[in-house]
């Protein structure tokens, strides 16, 4: 999936002369974390560069070099970086923009260090991965420390509102952007092919806004189309536009001083005299390709691997089961447990993991086709489930081979998943003549704000009659 290889200094290639226009300055980097950055404006490359060549040759014109001796070699030694934190620090962007709501985020987290030591515990898994694919792209490295504001790194997060995974994509977004939702498989909840899918947004937004990195994150969280209307409606009224003078819900306010406050405390940690867990720089988990069906509660017993860490980084099979129509699969696999596995793997038949769920009976089946379908025999199906004959009914649930006993694990996981999902239905009301948000939001016992954010509208929103608004229930 990614190769396995630490990311590097040694990765960081010297600018030629002709990329001098673009250069960062030691006294920037020593500058106090919290004073503006003076941006100089480039010199012409061509201008630059003739004027570099001359400043060095007339620094060295008078120096004396020794040439080498014959059969000398010259080797430096790159070391690499053992730290991501530290890695990170070392390529940040974004982290110096400087604003009122940032510092009071900062602020709220470094009287609560508690709280961002359990947000980096849940990122480190996946924070490797998602640094190197951004590399991979050259974004900008604090794109990582989206999720955390997103879902908290939660993989089996779904919101009131259908967002759902680690970069909370709504369905017909996600959709939009390549990934597969059904019955057994909701790719948001898939690390890979979610971040994959993330970044494709992230990169595509920010054509749209010019570069804009702010309002490009601001159009992931509030949708492109509403931050255009903004920053149409401030042109109107000849205000600038943009991020920190557009009006947008309360939400998309907070959203983005929040992220910044967060990566820029995590990245400079030292600098705030804060001590969060190491996360090495090497990859956490590898890819691992497997034939369906395979039951994934199985499959971790009988390999031994760490059941919770394998979920969490496998939560898109809705069942802990990939089905046969699947064909193949690509599962995570912590890099611990790679070599344990595969050797676990080779020990065990070639029917070990086949089916293990229970299967509704719908109208038309019969046992023949179930059989067929989730490549079993009618025989095994009719011996797990004590029938004397082939006759079913519709509604009746049948075990299919392979049913194994699940652990308090996979009880965790299908408990959160089920409570998540409970959320995801809505009643529509249609606004009547003397509503208001206060009066709706009284009427439905939520807040004010959350049935705004519900419907994207602000807190002062005049609504129509006549007006669509979703109203989610209570966890």
């Amino acid at each position: 999936m990614y190769k396995n290889q630490k990311l590097s200094f040694a990765a960081i290639t010297l600018a030629t002369l002709t990329a001098c226009a673009h250069i960062t300055t030691q006294e920037a980097s020593e500058k106090d974390q919290h004073e503006a950055v003076q941006i100089i404006e480039p010199r012409p490359i061509e201008q630059t560069t003739e004027q570099t060549i001359n400043e060095a040759q007339n620094t060295f014109s008078d120096v004396e070099v020794e040439e080498p001796q014959e059969d000398t070699a010259v080797a430096i030694e790159l070391k690499p970086v053992l730290d991501l934190w530290e890695y990170i620090r070392s390529k940040q962007q974004l982290t110096r923009i400087q604003h009122s709501r940032i510092k009071q985020f900062e602020q709220y987290f470094l009287k609560h260090s508690n709280y961002l030591k359990k947000k980096t515990d849940k990122a480190a898994p996946y924070l490797y991965y998602i640094i190197q694919e951004l590399e991979k792209r050259q974004m900008p490295l604090e794109l990582a420390f989206t999720p955390m504001v997103e879902s908290n790194f939660d993989p089996l997060a779904h919101s009131v509102v259908q967002a759902a995974g680690l970069w909370q994509f709504m369905p017909k977004t996600a959709r939009g952007f390549g990934i597969k939702i059904n019955d057994w498989y909701d790719g948001r909840r898939d690390v890979v092919a979610s971040t994959e899918a993330a970044l494709d947004y992230y990169q595509y937004l920010n054509k749209l806004f010019n570069g804009d990195w702010l309002l490009t994150v601001a159009a992931y969280n509030y949708g492109q189309g509403n931050v255009f209307k903004a920053i149409k409606k401030n042109k109107k009224r000849g205000k600038a536009t943009d991020y920190w003078s557009l009006d947008l819900p309360k939400e998309t306010q907070r959203h983005i001083p929040k992220w910044i406050a967060l990566s820029n405390l995590l990245i400079n940690q030292s600098d705030y005299n804060l001590q969060l867990t190491p996360i090495e720089n090497a990859p956490r988990f590898e890819s691992f390709g497997i034939t369906a069906p395979v039951n994934l509660v199985k499959l971790a017993s009988e390999t031994n691997l760490n059941k919770e860490a394998f979920y969490r980084l496998n939560p898109a099979f809705n069942r802990l089961f990939i089905p046969a129509e699947h064909k193949k699969a690509d599962l995570l696999i912590p890099v611990e447990s790679r070599a344990t596995f595969e050797e676990k793997l080779l020990q065990l038949p070639a029917d070990t993991f086949n089916v293990s769920f229970s299967y509704k009976v719908k109208s038309g089946d019969n046992l023949s086709m179930i059989a067929h379908k989730h490549k079993t025999r009618v025989s095994d199906i009719k011996k797990i489930n004590h029938l004397k004959s082939d006759k079913i009914k519709i509604g009746q649930s049948l075990k299919l081979p392979g049913a194994v006993t699940v652990s308090k694990e996979e009880n965790a996981f299908f408990t959160k998943l089920g409570n998540y999902k409970k959320r995801r239905r809505y009643q529509v009301y249609k606004v009547r003549s003397g509503d208001s948000l206060w009066k709706i939001a009284k009427k439905f016992k939520v807040t004010t704000r959350k049935l705004a954010r519900w419907n994207g509208l602000s807190a002062k929103k005049v609504l129509r009659i006549g007006q669509s608004l979703k109203i989610w229930p209570s966890p």
